[in-house]
């Protein structure tokens, strides 16, 4: 059944404040819940009718409302219903069934995560028939059989849980529908809450499930904090990105998600050994948790989410973290095999953006992936006929068989003119990394992410912390860095590019670089530098083994520049968002290549007539 709890100290407190006087109200018959939103509405109508709100009452009624959380018996996570006065609704959707709403509130940091479950809505009886389902679900013991995945243990639960709820409904005279389309409908919905809340992980899937998640923590104690999420990709300016969520997570759904992690990973979590990573791969995300005694007051867990649509550069462009000029300059240096490393502090972007700029390659380039943590867009580039292979390395906590990122890049090196991507540079690798830059065996281009705030805090990070030579060091070519910026003082967090750096190959001592783009502070955007404009030693570079003039080199990334404004453009003029996803950015890409491919033959290139011809290509496509 639904339960309904308030802390003792708030009755306590709802004691006192009727001690100061006023009007007692009536007591009030108890009314059999059949929904979250019954019981909050019982409560309301029936003391609307026979309490005169004076400032007790209505004291009375701020206290319940806070306090009120409620759970149906075969859930251990507690949700409260209500919403705090001083909220304001800003967008509503729906995961997997249930309703979410994202609202503001006033003089918080913060904004709040509102998830309705639609299983803590059901009747009563269906409440009592799923929990009579689990208990008995839990005490089964199948016959020998070969389970290997999480997903096959779902869909034989599934399949157990269907006939077993049809046998309880029938023993407890429970009508699952009037008609066979609704009984079919109700069975398939009790058949997958009982799969959640046996071998999945509760309401908390939810979470998982919600496409605009990012990360989730569950702090310790998970029984006294709300679960938090960062989203991304939400767009509403009376939003933050953080959001502390109307859900706390019980002691025995923690207990079985933990359980489970640890069953999927084969590995050890215990006071010896107090964090435990992996990866989930059913939702693309990667958990850390950790334990006593590094987490004193016990369990805590923390989930990163993997795009499952991965960020673009034009993604990039129509939410202001880089300018189109930005975009056509890093496709222009990619394609002039630079190697290029991302830099920033946590959250900042680094590996978001790095994916952003895989997407950038031709598909006849051969890439090279190696990750400890599966993060970057590789299936979803496969599925495009990129040509890229991964490489999965042992994490940063070791784990017994698994290669090390120095061992994968020694392999990686040995397998043919690839580009070369590394999640993130770091460690005994790195320095194998630069000595085989310098030796000019690794590869048509490098990419990295590094931390750092700046590109000069990256070279003083790798030559002095990392001990990479200086002059190994001087085979990077360029150092994007990707800021947290506060606008206009406002809490809010907004994500761009603060710098492209070059380094200068012919300068006196390594190390000396100068800016191709830099933020301007007044303006609170990215701009082009003079050395940009007129003595960049990488552009130069480029256009010469391009055949190029510098001024054509910079009417190409000029070009590059407006034909991915015009579809962001677009994308903003129509709302059609699929114009900025990894699919239009190599269609878009494609076609500039062809021709390009179609015009080279002249004394110079008509940069003009291009984009015309672009532009005519994409207006007919879309």
């Amino acid at each position: 059944m639904v339960k309904i709890v308030q802390e003792e100290k708030e009755k306590e407190e709802i004691g006192r404040e009727l001690g100061k006087g006023g009007d007692r109200p009536t007591k009030v018959k108890k009314k059999k819940a059949t929904s979250i939103e019954k019981v909050v509405r019982a409560f309301d109508e029936e003391n609307r009718d026979r309490i005169r709100f004076t400032r007790v009452s209505r004291g009375l009624k701020r206290i319940f409302n806070k306090s009120l959380k409620v759970r149906p018996g075969f859930s251990s996570s507690w949700v409260f219903p209500s919403t705090p006065p001083d909220a304001r609704m800003i967008r509503k959707y729906k995961v997997n069934g249930s309703e979410i709403g994202l609202l503001s509130l006033k003089d918080k940091p913060h904004s709040l995560y509102q998830l309705n479950p639609i299983e803590y809505q059901l009747d009563v009886e269906y409440m009592e028939l799923l929990e009579k389902a689990k208990k008995e679900l839990l005490e089964y013991k199948p016959a020998q059989m070969e389970i290997e995945t999480s997903e096959q243990t779902r869909e034989f639960i599934k399949k157990v849980g269907k006939r077993l709820i049809n046998q309880l409904a029938r023993k407890h005279d429970i009508p699952l529908g009037e008609s066979r389309e609704e009984k079919s409908r109700n069975l398939k919905q009790l058949t997958n809450i009982l799969a959640r809340y046996t071998v999945g992980l509760g309401v908390f899937e939810y979470f998982l499930e919600d496409r605009f998640l990012q990360d989730a923590y569950i702090d310790s104690p998970p029984s006294e904090n709300e679960v938090y999420l960062s989203l991304g990709g939400i767009n509403e300016p009376d939003l933050y990105d953080e959001f502390r969520t109307n859900v706390i997570v019980g002691k025995k759904n923690v207990k079985n998600m933990l359980s489970r992690f640890r069953y999927e990973s084969g590995r050890a979590f215990s006071e010896a050994n107090p964090v435990l990573e992996m990866d989930l791969d059913s939702y693309e995300t990667r958990v850390t948790v950790t334990g006593q005694p590094l987490s004193p007051s016990g369990v805590a867990m923390a989930f990163r989410k993997r795009a499952s649509n991965p960020w673009t550069l034009l993604k990039f462009i129509e939410n202001g973290t880089i300018t189109p000029t930005a975009a056509g300059l890093i496709s222009f240096l990619l394609e002039g095999r630079s190697t290029m490393m991302i830099a920033g502090s946590r959250g900042a972007g680094k590996t978001s953006m790095l994916s952003a700029i895989l997407l950038e390659f031709p598909i006849s380039q051969r890439i090279i992936t190696i990750e400890d943590t599966l993060e970057l867009p590789v299936n979803q580039m496969q599925e495009l006929d990129f040509n890229v292979q991964s490489l999965a390395v042992e994490s940063s906590l070791g784990t017994e068989g698994e290669m090390t990122a120095e061992e994968a890049l020694r392999v990686s090196l040995r397998l043919g003119e690839s580009a070369l991507v590394l999640g993130e540079v770091r460690g005994d690798e790195a320095r194998t990394l630069y000595e085989a830059m310098r030796t000019g065996t690794a590869g048509s281009s490098v990419l990295g992410t590094f931390h750092g705030n700046s590109a000069e805090a990256v070279y003083e990070r790798a030559t002095g912390d990392m001990n990479i030579p200086p002059e190994s060091f001087m085979a990077t070519d360029i150092i994007i860095v990707c800021g947290l910026t506060k606008p206009k003082g406002s809490q809010k967090y907004k994500r761009e590019v603060v710098q492209v750096a070059e380094l200068k190959k012919d300068a006196p001592k390594p190390g000396e670089m100068e800016n191709l783009m830099e933020y301007n502070e007044d303006k609170r955007r990215l701009e082009k530098t003079e050395t940009f404009s007129y003595r960049s030693e990488k552009i130069g570079s480029i256009a010469g083994f391009q055949g190029l003039e510098l001024e054509e080199a910079l009417k190409n990334i000029e070009l590059r520049a407006r034909y991915r404004k015009y579809i962001v453009d677009k994308a903003r003029e129509t709302g059609n968002r699929d114009l900025l996803s990894p699919e239009w950015v190599l269609k878009s890409n494609n076609k500039f290549w062809s021709l390009t491919e179609k015009y080279s033959g002249m004394d110079k290139l008509d940069h003009d007539k291009i984009y015309q011809e672009w532009k005519e290509w994409f207006d007919r496509r879309v």
